[in-house]
Order: C-alpha cells, then sequence, then structure tokens
C-alpha cells in the first residue's frame, strides 16, 4: 500500500501543475482572487502545495533538488506570462519561494 503513495502524489502533481499553469498563464487573470483575496497568498500557497506534492511523489529524492525544480517551474511561469503579454512581477516569484521555502522549514 505504501508504494501506492508516489502513484498518487505523481498524478496530484499533474493535476495541480497543470492547473496552476493554465490559472497563471491562461486568460483567466485573478481567477486566483475568487479562492483567495491576495495574489501573493495564492502563489505562495499554490508552490507550498506543489512541493509538498512533488517530495512526496518522488520520496527518495533530495528534498532540496525537488524544490530547486519547482522554482524553477515558477519562474518558467513568469516567463511564460511575460511572454503572453500578462506581465512577471518579482513578487510572485518571491512569493513561489516563500512558499517553497516554507516546506523546506
Amino acid at each position: 500500500m505504501a508504494s501506492l503513495t508516489p502513484k498518487i502524489a505523481r498524478f496530484l502533481l499533474i493535476a495541480a501543475a497543470v492547473v496552476c499553469a493554465i490559472g497563471m498563464i491562461g486568460p483567466f487573470k485573478g481567477i486566483e482572487r475568487n479562492l483567495i483575496s491576495v495574489d501573493k497568498a495564492a502563489h505562495f500557497v499554490a508552490f507550498y502545495g506543489l512541493t509538498l506534492l512533488t517530495i512526496a511523489a518522488f520520496p527518495k529524492r533530495r528534498s532540496f533538488d525537488l524544490a530547486c525544480l519547482v522554482l524553477m517551474f515558477g519562474v518558467a511561469i513568469e516567463v511564460a506570462q511575460m511572454l503572453s503579454g500578462r506581465g512577471a512581477q518579482l513578487g510572485d516569484i518571491l512569493a513561489d519561494v516563500a512558499g517553497v521555502v516554507g516546506v523546506l522549514a
């Protein structure tokens, strides 16, 4: 049964990453405010959850390495936003970092 847990975490990680990417890059600017009223808090919560799922999905990997991958995803999202005309914000990346560090702490 324990071997099933990483498989479930991987499925949830893929689903969460797709939802985050669509929500942050797609034409849904501000949709996160329906759940969390502050954009930076939404970034914190999203990347806290993505980091938890990533660590659960790959339990034999170093947490720090996985956290770096999650942060690269966050930076990639901001670059994609910039290229799509939505605009990138350093504050969003800092909120992503805070979410990731919150898991590692």
